[in-house]
């Protein structure tokens, strides 16, 4: 079964001006354990877009309530396309659209990223736009599954409120069957990847792997996690809002030897 972490924190730069945090996760399992699949949800609002917080919040809400509906009618995620996720996107596009109506403004003010992992023990699947990133392992072989976008600008990147969304949505699908599974946003890229190579900085996630695989006390460990991203070690790095998701699977016998 999945045992998982996550947090959405605002960024000191955030707290200096006053703003409120633009990052949204969300965290659910299907089904019965112990092999569950598991998807995990993390939306970056951008900066400069007055009500991105909510646009992140509602994409992520929007796209678990979409797998969620999915998974009810087919009962795992053995078959799912590229064609669903775009249209899981557009009702979350939909649903910014209705918003901003009501706001009188326009889809632009909800700009957000979008980084969304399906883990299951059959098949998994990835997508995203924008920035922030997933990594995955299995068997202590860590990838990244996608590398964060740039936008057309220095320090920009896509938005699932852009127009052209589509030629830049990214999306793969693979039977191989992960163990870890962290999702994150920009705010963490300079401490959780190796910008030389291009791969997961390992320092950063193997011990927070193995003490979320080896913790009791989830409620504890999520509390020290917040603590930790909120630390001043963590803020020298970077002042920007924080998203991080952890996840790790742990077979029925392993959970009773903890």
């Amino acid at each position: 079964m999945w045992r998982h972490l996550s947090h959405s924190l605002q960024g000191a730069s955030h707290i200096a001006e006053g703003s409120p945090c633009q990052d949204s996760h969300s965290v659910q399992a299907f089904g019965d354990p112990p092999d569950a699949p598991l998807i995990a949800c993390a939306a970056d609002g951008a900066g400069s877009a007055k009500h991105s917080g909510k646009g992140s919040a509602i994409a992520c809400e929007r796209i678990v309530e979409n797998a969620s509906a999915y998974f009810e009618a087919h009962g795992n995620f053995d078959s799912l396309q590229a064609e669903d996720i775009e249209g899981w996107c557009d009702d979350v596009r939909r649903k910014i659209e209705e918003e901003a109506k009501t706001l009188a403004c326009t889809s632009r003010d909800f700009a957000t990223t979008l980084c969304t992992a399906i883990v299951s023990p059959t098949r998994s699947c990835f997508f995203q736009i924008g920035d922030g990133a997933i990594v995955a392992s299995c068997n202590d072989t860590y990838g990244v599954v996608f590398w964060p976008q740039s936008g057309e600008y220095a320090n920009s990147t896509n938005f699932l409120t852009a127009e052209n969304y589509r030629e830049h949505l990214t999306f793969l699908t693979t039977t191989q069957r992960f163990t870890n599974l962290a999702v994150f946003t920009d705010g963490l890229e300079r401490l959780a990847l190796s910008f030389e190579n291009q791969t997961p900085h390992l320092p950063f996630f193997q011990p927070l792997f193995q003490t979320l695989r080896s913790t009791d006390n989830l409620a504890q460990l999520n509390e020290d996690l917040g603590s930790f991203l909120q630390s001043d070690s963590v803020k020298a790095r970077s002042d920007d809002d924080k998203t991080l998701i952890l996840a790790c699977h742990v077979s029925e016998r392993s959970q009773k030897h903890d």
